[in-house]
C-alpha cells in the first residue's frame, strides 16, 4: 500500500491484476463482460452491500485501452472503490469483500444469467451496439488514427467495430 498527500480528501482503495494479453478475445471481450457485473449498482450488487454498511460511495472496474494497459505482453484489470471516511477505516474488509466477488463470478463462471427478458450478455452486447450506431461524430484525425491502431489488433472485417462491439459469447474464455 502506497500514502499520498491529497488535493482533496478522497478515500480510494485500487485494485490491479496482471492478466494474460487479451488480445485475441476482442469479439468476445471478457474483461469488459466482467466490468460490467462488478460496476453494477443494483440489488445484490458489490456497491449495494458495500453502501448499507457506509464504507462506498462508487465502485467501478475495468481496463484501459492504452498501450500500458492492454498489450501483447499482458493486460491491466483494476476495480477502484471510492471509499467513506468509515469505509477507510475498513479498507481490509472492503478488499475482502472485492475478492470474494471476484472469487464467486470465478467460481460460477459467466453463464448467462437471465435478466428479464434477455441475459446480461445480450443486454451488454445491444447496448454497446446501441452506442455505436449511435455515436456522435467525431475529429477526422481521431477517427484514422483509431482505425489504423484497429488494423494493427484485428482481423480486417472488424476494423470499424472491432474495439466496440461484442460479437460472440463464449463462456469458456
Amino acid at each position: 500500500l502506497c500514502s499520498v498527500v491529497p488535493v482533496r480528501k478522497v478515500h480510494s482503495l485500487t485494485i490491479t491484476w496482471a492478466l494474460p494479453p487479451q488480445e485475441q478475445h476482442y469479439r468476445v471481450k471478457p474483461l469488459h463482460y466482467i466490468s460490467w457485473l462488478v460496476g453494477h449498482e443494483g440489488k445484490g450488487s458489490v456497491l449495494s452491500f458495500l453502501r448499507k454498511k457506509f464504507w462506498a460511495l462508487a465502485l467501478y472496474g475495468g481496463n484501459g485501452e492504452t498501450g500500458f494497459e492492454q498489450n501483447s505482453t499482458y493486460s491491466i484489470f483494476s476495480i477502484s472503490v471510492t471509499l467513506t471516511d468509515e469505509g477507510y477505516k475498513h479498507f481490509y474488509e472492503v478488499a475482502h469483500v472485492v475478492f470474494q466477488y471476484v472469487k464467486m463470478l470465478q467460481q460460477r463462471g459467466p453463464e448467462k444469467r437471465q435478466v428479464f427478458p434477455t441475459t446480461i450478455w445480450e443486454e451488454i452486447q445491444k447496448i454497446e451496439a446501441n452506442e455505436f450506431h449511435y455515436q456522435e461524430q467525431t475529429d477526422p484525425v481521431d477517427y484514422v488514427e483509431s482505425l489504423c491502431e484497429n488494423m494493427q489488433l484485428f482481423q480486417k472485417e472488424d476494423f470499424l467495430t472491432g474495439d466496440q462491439l461484442l460479437f460472440e459469447y463464449k463462456p469458456e474464455v
